[in-house]
């Protein structure tokens, strides 16, 4: 069939000739009109506007990541080696801590097979209440400032030891207080016992 293509072509033209513009090329037509040029150059800043858009959202996502918004970079962060026990768990869990000469510190929860969690950052400037606290394994474990003993939760005592604290989430039903020879202050561990 295609060979007989090219005649049929020739045929036909022979009967009806092409109007004079039907050889033009349509591209060609639509360009001296301007019309197809500019929505394509609407379409082109706009495509240009949604990459920059993605660059810039992309870039501060990594800024924020190495600390640039928080005063600590992640370098920092994971330069802290949470290597010293602060306590040991009836059941043989740790809490470690380590601390940083950049100021940095860190807390992590391991359980009896070696896993868990951890999180560091700066006492005092992490949270609203000055602690760091972290969620795995079904605990809540944090690092409270010097001068702080015991961690009140409603009526549940929950004590202080080396700055470390380990908690159930079910014993966290609102804010709880820390106090010691530093004083009182409030902490909220509620969203970490939703979450």
């Amino acid at each position: 069939m295609t060979d007989v293509q090219p005649l049929i072509r020739t045929e036909l033209e022979s009967l009806m000739p092409r109007p004079e513009g039907s050889r033009r090329d349509w591209a060609d037509v639509l360009k001296r009109s301007g019309r197809r040029q500019r929505r394509s150059r609407r379409r082109l800043v706009l495509a240009l506007a949604i990459g920059v858009c993605v660059v810039a959202i992309a870039g501060v996502a990594i800024a924020a990541g190495r600390g640039a918004f928080s005063g600590m970079t992640l370098v920092q962060a994971r330069a802290c080696d949470p290597s010293t026990v602060a306590l040991t768990t009836a059941s043989g869990a740790r809490v470690l801590t380590g601390h940083t000469d950049a100021g940095v510190s860190c807390v992590a929860y391991e359980d009896t097979n070696g896993g868990g969690g951890s999180t560091a950052g700066r006492l005092g400037e992490s949270s609203p209440s000055g602690i760091l606290a972290g969620k795995t394994k079904g605990v809540i474990f944090g690092l409270v400032p010097a001068g702080y003993d015991t961690l009140s939760l409603g009526s549940v005592q929950i004590p202080i030891v080396n700055q470390a604290f380990v908690v159930d989430p079910k014993f966290v039903v609102g804010p709880g207080t820390l106090s010691g020879p530093a004083g009182q202050i409030t902490i909220n561990l509620s969203e970490l016992a939703a979450g």
